[in-house]
């Protein structure tokens, strides 16, 4: 994932969330919480992607975007839920969903959108 200040998105992912920063390059990290791993990088332009390449960063890179959301499966994400709600901005609060999952969303520094779910399909009745 794109992000314009790498240092803040660190800090969101490790205090917020409770990822554990694998590597860090100046542009480049790498974040992980049990078996999810998130990438995240500030690009560099090179002179043929800008509109003007004279070093114009806001039109190579106005704002991070993503046309969807990043779903996470998590064990136990009624827990989850309880350490993040009052620490991130809520898209959507926890519910259990007709898609057979629980699940609840929060939008991260950047403004990307992160599902957090728990498969209860073992659960409804057919």
């Amino acid at each position: 994932m794109w992000t314009k200040n790498l240092q803040e998105t660190i800090l969101f992912y490790e205090s917020i969330l409770g990822f554990t920063c694998c590597n860090n390059f100046p542009n480049f990290a790498s974040l992980s919480r049990d078996h999810v791993e998130i990438m995240i990088i500030e690009p560099t332009p090179e002179p043929e992607d800008c509109e003007n390449p004279l070093n114009n960063q806001e039109a190579f890179f106005p704002k991070p975007k993503l046309t969807g959301s990043i779903y996470i499966f998590s064990d136990n994400v009624d827990e989850l839920w309880e350490k993040v709600k009052d620490k991130a901005i809520i898209k959507s609060d926890i519910a259990d969903r007709a898609y057979w999952m629980r699940d609840f969303s929060i939008l991260d520094n950047n403004g990307y959108e992160l599902v957090f779910g728990q498969d209860i399909s073992s659960q409804q009745k057919v």
